[in-house]
């Protein structure tokens, strides 16, 4: 008898190791409708989304104040997700590869990348438009004898081709009444194009806001024009979430959860812009006068969180300007790409509670 027992005994316990193995087993694997990138950890599954960073762990805009604020955790915990939200300093081509391996499960990033990635294959789904602006600048050198945008012509001009630099500083070209044979085009990423203005090695440059400010301290270059003062449907950009396909499509609650954080930042944003201004400055590490100088006046257009008209006409229109400039060779089908049922769910949602 007592064998009998020590033979039970030992058999439970058997049962039960293999029932917690296969239980830590289970806790450690890829979720099984989670896609790849989204993984356990702990008590949620984490869902990754990326966006471009300069160095600072501010993603911006209402993804960057749903995350800070809780927003995120109020909508995703109750369905056993976490969103975590990781910067790429290789911006956009880092994205993409991350997307294309299924490490990240969304990008939050600007339009002109969002459509050039659909348009060379990487299966995407268009979920909203989130903000929409510039922070592109022209700075002068100061020995350039550059005074207005007409004197552009014959000048030097650092830029950086195949993404917004180009289009931007073909579109102040086009307000000067010059075409791109009028000027000397120069590709250069952003440090190389100060450097050179700060040498002499070039005339102009295309640069973010702020970048330009120590050279203008110094006395060596001045900014002649900016694209937040110009023409909103000429050179403001709308920045888009996208998802995987294959994530998004298994994932609705996710992807209207995600929408909702957003759209409660957005209204958090309205009430209080000069908080706003604040944390962004706080967290990106820039001036606030810099965060405020290319702020949107009217925060119903520079933080839409919809798919209006308006934007989705911006987007076309960076289509062709890329395939105009051989950036992309094919079109972008924008009516499967484009996937309004999670916003509009969101919208509907968010608006009842």
């Amino acid at each position: 008898m007592r064998a009998k027992r020590w033979t039970v005994s030992i058999l439970s316990i058997i049962l039960i190791l293999s029932f917690v193995l296969a239980g830590c087993a289970k806790s450690g694997d890829e979720s099984t409708n989670g896609g790849k990138a989204a993984k356990k950890s702990g008590k949620y599954t984490v869902i990754n989304i990326g966006f471009p960073s300069s160095g600072a762990d501010w993603a911006d805009g209402p993804l960057a104040v749903a995350k800070v604020s809780g927003y995120l955790d109020e909508y995703l915990h109750p369905l056993g997700y976490e969103a975590k939200l990781t910067g790429f300093t290789g911006a956009a081509p880092a994205i993409h590869e991350t997307l294309t391996s299924g490490d990240l499960d969304y990008a939050y990033y600007a339009g002109f990348a969002g459509v050039l990635a659909k348009s060379k294959g990487i299966d995407t789904k268009l979920l909203a438009v989130t903000s929409f602006g510039s922070v592109w600048q022209l700075a002068v050198s100061k020995d350039s004898k550059i005074n207005s945008l007409k004197d552009l012509k014959g000048k030097k001009i650092a830029y950086q081709r195949g993404a917004t630099p180009q289009m931007y500083v073909l579109k102040v070209l086009q307000e000067a009444g010059l075409s791109e044979k009028d000027a000397q085009l120069v590709n250069s990423t952003i440090p190389e194009g100060l450097s050179g203005l700060s040498t002499g090695a070039v005339d102009a440059a295309v640069v973010s806001y702020g970048q330009a400010d120590e050279l203008i301290k110094q006395g060596k270059a001045k900014v002649i024009h900016k694209g937040i003062d110009a023409d909103k449907d000429k050179f403001y950009e709308p920045n888009v979430l996208i998802g995987r396909t294959d994530f998004v499509k298994k994932h609705a609650d996710v992807n209207v959860a995600i929408i909702k954080a957003m759209l409660k930042a957005k209204d958090q944003i309205k009430k209080d812009p000069e908080k706003y201004y604040e944390l962004s400055a706080k967290k990106s590490g820039r001036d606030l006068k810099q965060i405020k100088e290319v702020a949107v006046k009217d925060l119903n257009i520079g933080f839409p969180v919809n798919l209006d008209k308006r934007y989705l006409s911006s987007l076309k229109t960076i289509e062709t300007f890329e395939k105009d400039n051989k950036i992309i060779q094919n079109d972008v089908d924008f009516k499967s790409w484009v996937d309004s049922s999670y916003l509009k769910k969101a919208q509907k949602e968010y608006e009842q509670k």
